[in-house]
């Protein structure tokens, strides 16, 4: 019971079960999609350059000498959709409350549900269609940049390490590699150094106009402008609360983007 992460006979004859380094989940499938084994693949019939994770495409790329994720990366792929389908009925409902009021700054927060829900949408098709792209043919690519691969050993102690939550991190021996184990697949992190500086840089601007807003709310409320005070401070504080998650969450979660400072203190999973 201390496989590394990784699709294994699920003991149903023509099946194989995810073990996530910690404990099987719920995820199977045909033995016949193992054709391959996880790494950087060649897509059939595009000029793509995809990660591979042994049973599925994903929405990583290997582009200009680089591995990075897609624009819109969003897995699994129906959280996408069920969060698109979300955000945007919430827009049309606040919308049609906010239009009662006949306050047109109100349109300020459903606007904001309904892009993020397109944005959601759109994040999640185009992940789904990944499985429809037929498994890899020719011989995976190996590039300085894209290693240590999961897999590669450099000294004692390797393996898959817990590094939040249920999140695996491969450890060489010595030193961490750009790969994390979650319960559906191995995905790389290459670029999740910027990414994490980025995210936490938005969610320290939407906290800082949020904050401006309730002031301006306050200073328009004091002139007893109330309907249009009402019209700034909420959707200040919707924005506010949704910085702070967006803070929360990604500090929480950054070593599922950035490599962690220090060599791993419990064992590894192998």
């Amino acid at each position: 019971m201390s496989a590394q992460p990784g699709w294994y006979d699920a003991g149903v004859p023509g099946q194989e079960r995810w073990w996530d380094g910690a404990q099987w989940t719920a995820h199977a499938r045909a033995v016949a999609q193992a054709a391959a084994p996880m790494g950087w693949f060649p897509v059939p019939g595009t000029a793509d350059v995809r990660w591979w994770d042994g049973g599925r495409w994903t929405p990583y790329r290997f582009r200009d000498g680089k591995p990075r994720p897609d624009a819109f990366a969003v897995e699994p792929d129906n959280f996408g959709v069920v969060f698109g389908v979300v955000f945007i009925a919430l827009g049309i409902t606040q919308g049609s409350t906010y239009n009662l009021s006949g306050q047109p700054f109100f349109a300020v927060a459903p606007l904001l549900f309904i892009l993020s829900g397109i944005v959601w949408l759109v994040g999640g098709i185009r992940s789904s269609q990944l499985k429809k792209l037929p498994a890899p043919l020719a011989a995976p690519m190996f590039d300085p940049s894209i290693r240590p691969l999961p897999g590669e050993v450099e000294g004692p102690g390797a393996g898959w390490i817990p590094v939040a939550g249920q999140v695996t991190r491969w450890w060489t021996g010595s030193q961490w590699s750009s790969y994390i184990g979650q319960k559906f697949g191995v995905r790389p992190t290459h670029a999740g150094d910027r990414s994490y500086r980025a995210v936490m840089a938005v969610g320290w601007v939407l906290g800082a106009l949020s904050v401006l807003g309730v002031i301006a709310g306050v200073i328009v409320f004091s002139a007893l402008e109330r309907w249009t005070a009402a019209a700034i401070i909420l959707p200040a504080v919707i924005l506010l609360i949704v910085a702070v998650l967006v803070l929360v969450l990604t500090h929480v979660r950054r070593y599922m983007m950035v490599l962690p400072p220090t060599p791993p203190v419990v064992p590894a999973l192998h």
